[in-house]
């Protein structure tokens, strides 16, 4: 007979429980609706709404910072953060400068940069953003986060409709999350000079149309493709090409 594992269970059990209160609430909400694109069709086919829906945090996982979690996150904030509104950057590892969020496209007369003491300072100062209306995007690397300290963040970006985007470790997937989508970034070689990531979903309130797509960074213009769709004109034209001589030969 097969051995139950209760852990399991009990997770299934919370998250069956997270899905029904979030279902709740976006009914509520009349902000819910509203979804912007990350600029990549393949990344936004990964997250349940087709695209970051304001009201919600979006988890990054990776193993470490060659995970590019943290640049994947940055390009689809920038994106994401309306031009008229500030975008805040927590960052807790000291790991962000001036020159490379410019290097990623960022205007930074509308960046908040915050390097926080400690992660506990780090939790206020999220949770005070997501709480204002006039921030356009949350972004930040926090690593330690307990039940009621991600719920109370949840709740935050959901009562004024702000956008959190938080980049952890793998190792917080074991630990619960309420974030709308969590999303799991791996290196993958490059192509054609520019650094690419695999991403899969690891979870998600619920079922997005893909689970995993592979992402180029185009670290010059600051954008995202999917490798498989439009990120490359070159091999479309070869693709074409084949196709064309195809039908000429038939």
């Amino acid at each position: 007979m097969e051995k139950l594992d209760y852990h399991d269970t009990r997770q299934q059990t919370i998250a069956e429980l997270q899905n029904q209160i979030w279902a709740r609430e976006q009914g509520t909400s009349p902000n819910a609706k509203t979804v912007y694109s990350t600029g990549c069709d393949d990344l936004d086919a990964l997250l349940p709404s087709g695209g970051v829906r304001r009201g919600s945090l979006i988890e990054w996982l990776g193993n470490s910072s060659a995970s590019r979690a943290g640049t994947l996150s940055l390009i689809a904030a920038k994106a994401i953060c309306p031009q008229e509104s500030p975008t805040v950057l927590i960052d807790v590892h000291h790991e962000l400068f001036p020159l490379s969020l410019s290097l990623l496209g960022f205007d930074l007369s509308r960046v908040i940069l915050i390097r926080p003491r400690s992660e506990k300072e780090a939790l206020w100062a999220c949770e005070e953003a997501l709480r204002s209306e006039s921030i356009g995007l949350v972004w930040a690397n926090l690593e330690r986060l307990n039940s009621t300290s991600f719920r109370r963040l949840q709740l935050a970006a959901e009562a004024a409709a702000g956008i959190g985007f938080l980049v952890r470790s793998n190792q917080a997937m074991r630990q619960p999350s309420w974030a709308e989508a969590r999303l799991l970034v791996q290196p993958s070689p490059s192509r054609q000079g520019s650094p690419c990531v695999r991403v899969e979903v690891a979870s998600s309130y619920r079922k997005p149309p893909r689970s995993q797509a592979d992402i180029m960074i185009n670290r010059v213009k600051g954008t995202l493709h999917g490798t498989n769709t439009s990120a490359n004109p070159l091999p479309l034209v070869g693709r074409l090409g084949t196709a064309a001589a195809y039908q000429y030969s038939a």
